[in-house]
């Protein structure tokens, strides 16, 4: 195990932060994977009598619970100020079939638990794109000074767009998750196991 203290490019706060930007790709946190536009749903009708009342074109919305479990592997590479997560791919299962995660994210070193953004998007049959947004609710924490160690990410992920069951969607899903990183050196390179957590309840429109 390597003293954080030691590598003068280094520190605990770099190392939870890097690990929140991972999973932020949790989000989350680049571009996620654009999801691809199956089953999309039925296509609101807008009429343009100028006698049709307002009322009966208006959209439906409902609520849709939401929940997706994941894990898979986060790609991270190192500087001697932050992590970059480069790559987010994860699989589970998730409500309309959104069973596959994908993203990426970064943030800076500046403490034990930074905040991270990043960018995302859960994929099958109806998916959503989501938007990771740096703020004191969005951190990654390291559960120790020196790696190897764990980290923990929790934070809140912006629904931005969605397809097939999802089109329409917006709201926001709060996400949790884990992973543990070898090193902290800048300059270099890992690839780690991780787990995630995402619920919410979304509107659509009908």
């Amino acid at each position: 195990m390597r003293n954080l203290s030691r590598s003068p490019r280094i520190e605990t706060k770099g190392s939870a932060t890097r690990k929140a930007m991972a999973i932020g790709a949790v989000g989350l946190i680049g571009t996620f994977m654009a999801v691809g536009p199956v089953g999309a749903a039925g296509t609101s009708f807008h009429s343009t009598s100028s006698h049709a009342s307002l009322s009966s074109h208006a959209a439906k919305v409902v609520k849709v619970a939401f929940k997706g479990t994941y894990s898979g592997t986060i790609a991270l590479l190192w500087s001697s100020t932050g992590v970059e997560a480069t790559s987010v791919t994860g699989h589970g299962a998730g409500t309309y079939g959104a069973n596959a995660m994908s993203g990426t994210g970064g943030g800076s070193a500046a403490s034990t638990c930074d905040p991270f953004s990043g960018t995302g998007a859960l994929t099958g049959p109806s998916g959503l794109k989501m938007k990771i947004v740096s703020s004191p609710k969005t951190q990654a924490c390291a559960a120790g000074s020196a790696a190897p160690t764990s980290v923990s990410v929790t934070g809140v992920a912006t629904v931005v767009s969605g397809t097939g069951k999802f089109k329409g969607a917006t709201g926001t899903l709060n996400f949790k998750g884990s992973f543990s990183i070898q090193s902290t050196t800048a300059g270099s390179k890992e690839s780690d196991s991780f787990s995630a957590t995402l619920t919410g309840v979304l509107k659509i429109k009908k």
